[in-house]
């Protein structure tokens, strides 16, 4: 079970391995990864990503030359992020912080 994350400005966060496992998180319900460098992040309900800005950084354990990448489904579910990782242009599994403001 992740730790409770301090993080009083943000609305949601979590700090995840590259396996997915999330180590940390504030009001992140699951995080699953989905394949090679692909997660996806549920907020909790009361967290609407149609008015949220999300930011997206590679953990300072990733490979160099790591990429990440975000987007949001504004269509099906509005408490979803997926994250991408990868190295070099080709996904690979990364850890990661991501924020939401």
């Amino acid at each position: 079970m992740p730790t409770d994350l301090v993080a009083p400005y943000a609305r949601a966060a979590v700090h995840a391995q590259g396996n997915g496992t999330p180590l940390r998180w504030k009001n992140v319900t699951n995080v699953t990864r989905t394949g090679p460098g692909r997660y996806t992040v549920i907020l909790a309900s009361h967290i609407d990503t149609t008015t949220a800005i999300c930011q997206v950084t590679a953990d300072r354990g990733a490979n160099w030359n790591t990429e990440v990448y975000y987007s949001v489904d504004t269509t099906n579910n509005n408490h979803t992020v997926q994250v991408l990782t990868g190295t070099n242009g080709a996904a690979t599994d990364n850890p990661f912080h991501l924020v939401v403001l």
